[in-house]
């Protein structure tokens, strides 16, 4: 890749992209949403150790440093593609792409307007955080190849950001063990750096991540030793069989997640990636000095890279939650398309840049039309769940068993997402959770969501919405209650679909809702 000499910041061009991103998420900007974590949060704030129990102690540093743990419309979003902007273009340069024309700031805005980054704005107390993890992943990799300091404080202060970062999100493990392939792939291929020579270069780097992976183990296990964080889906620990499983799932995953489409990701922006992909790839092989070495090194940066964007699924034991999940992806193979088109813009035959040109254009087309169509159906999405929330909460008004200044225990049986119903297209492989079928009812603790906007809070104790939680002590079981619970509900929106008693309200939201209740009571009565 042609060597761009200037190591100064590129601002005019870093405001440009960012700029533009704000126009491509503006309506997420404008229009204030949350998932269904927040509720709380948006109401008070999010405390600074609130992510310690999964083990992401480091997770709200900048939201609480920044807004006091406060849930900000606005400046949440800009803040978070604030951070973004700047490890774009730390990017590009860590990968020597040139700062002085048109491409640059084409390629910088392909990667932030990205649909995968719309899996960062469901939660809106993740978003900041999350986003910012990016920069300072990149940050570290700058330190330790473009940074004027000394070696013995780049390294540390590289090993230290990794730890952060793996602190606050895991699955970054993922972008850094890309990062880290695509600069060998470079100085392998096009910088014609020797073997030993890239020994010597990267050994270094490559035990620099290892101390900052260790430093987050370490602190997990001070973290489990006080008890302060227990096993959750993403913190469970993994046996050597989950391990051996996971391999060859991940092997399988590398190279079908080129092709798997999902919720906002479809086929056009899945395939012409792909084909930029074998493009560069190409394109590598053609430059790699012609000895076998080289050509070693080639294929085992290659496999690296397209494994550490998928490394998450080896390292948990809940591979659903992660597997072609673009909050996951995000931090991975959106880098390896970046990459790829920074190989075809400098290296490539002029036909090939042009197409490449032409690409490049029609994906951020792309990204800024799925990011407004998202925007749509969810804002469709949420204004319909808030409408059922006060259609529900009308009608328990007027029934007259129900007193407003009474505490009652709360059930609701059954959940439904009103996001899908207004998303058009069917054809993707996997529907994703955050982007499309999550509702913004919280499936546990849906109080919240109800009494939201409510005088009082008339709930004293709430379960989730799959009964799962339930035991036969928690509730009193009357006649009404076991009458209801095996005849009488019908699904919202019947009349029947609420029960309420001097101590119980219950909602039967759904058809699975009734059945959810139905076989609760068969298994405990």
């Amino acid at each position: 890749m042609a060597k761009n000499k200037s190591t100064s910041f590129p601002y005019q061009c870093w405001l440009k992209i960012y700029l533009l991103s704000l126009l491509c998420f503006a309506p997420f900007l404008i229009n204030f949403m949350w998932g269904n974590h927040d509720w709380s949060w948006v109401k008070e704030y999010t405390p600074l150790l609130s992510g310690v129990f999964e083990g992401r102690f480091s997770q709200f540093i900048l939201p609480t440093a920044l807004f006091s743990g406060n849930i900000l419309p606005v400046l949440s979003i800009a803040g978070g593609l604030l951070f973004y902007s700047f490890a774009t273009v730390l990017l590009l340069k860590l990968w020597d792409f040139p700062n002085k024309n048109i491409s640059f700031l084409l390629l910088g805005l392909f990667i932030i307007t990205s649909p995968y980054t719309l899996s960062w704005l469901y939660f809106a107390f993740l978003t900041l955080s999350c986003l910012s993890w990016t920069f300072v992943i990149v940050y570290a990799f700058y330190l330790i190849n473009k940074s004027n300091l000394s070696k013995k404080w780049s390294f540390p202060l590289s090993a230290l950001c990794m730890a952060l970062a793996l602190g606050g999100y895991p699955p970054v493990i993922n972008m850094i063990g890309v990062i880290f392939f695509t600069l060998i792939l470079n100085d392998v291929c096009l910088n014609n750096y020797t073997p030993k020579t890239i020994i010597k270069k990267y050994i270094p780097q490559a035990f620099t991540v290892l101390c900052g992976a260790l430093l987050f183990l370490v602190a997990m296990h001070i973290l489990k030793h006080y008890q302060l964080q227990y096993d959750t889906y993403n913190t469970a620990n993994i046996s050597l069989k989950n391990l051996t499983d996971n391999f060859l799932m991940t092997f399988a995953t590398a190279f079908s997640q080129f092709l798997n489409t999902t919720s906002f990701i479809e086929t056009p922006y899945k395939y012409l990636n792909l084909v930029v992909f074998l493009l560069a790839l190409i394109t590598l092989i053609t430059h790699t000095p012609k000895r076998a070495s080289s050509y070693l090194f080639l294929i085992l940066a290659l496999i690296g890279m397209l494994f550490s964007s998928v490394l998450t699924l080896i390292l948990t034991p809940n591979t659903a939650y992660v597997q072609n999940e673009p909050r996951i992806e995000f931090f991975g193979i959106i880098y390896i398309y970046a990459f790829a088109f920074s190989i075809l813009l400098t290296n490539a035959s002029q036909l090939i840049k042009n197409i490449s040109y032409a690409t490049i254009l029609s994906l951020i087309c792309y990204n800024f039309a799925t990011a407004s169509y998202c925007a749509k159906v969810w804002n469709l999405g949420f204004r319909a769940e808030n409408s059922q929330m006060e259609r529900f909460i009308s009608r328990l008004e007027n029934i007259p068993e129900f007193t407003p200044n009474q505490s009652y225990t709360f059930i609701q049986s059954g959940t439904v997402n009103m996001r899908s119903r207004y998303y058009i297209k069917t054809n993707v492989f996997k529907p994703d959770s955050y982007t499309l079928t999550a509702p913004y009812v919280p499936w546990h603790l849906p109080y919240k969501a109800y009494t939201f906007y409510y005088p009082k809070t008339f709930v004293n104790k709430d379960f989730d919405t799959y009964w799962q939680f339930i035991t036969p002590q928690s509730l009193t079981m009357t006649d009404n209650l076991k009458e209801y619970l095996t005849l009488g509900a019908l699904p919202w929106p019947k009349q029947e679909s609420i029960f309420i008693s001097p101590e119980l309200i219950v909602l039967t939201l759904t058809p699975a809702g009734k059945n959810l209740g139905a076989d609760w009571y068969h298994k405990h009565y």
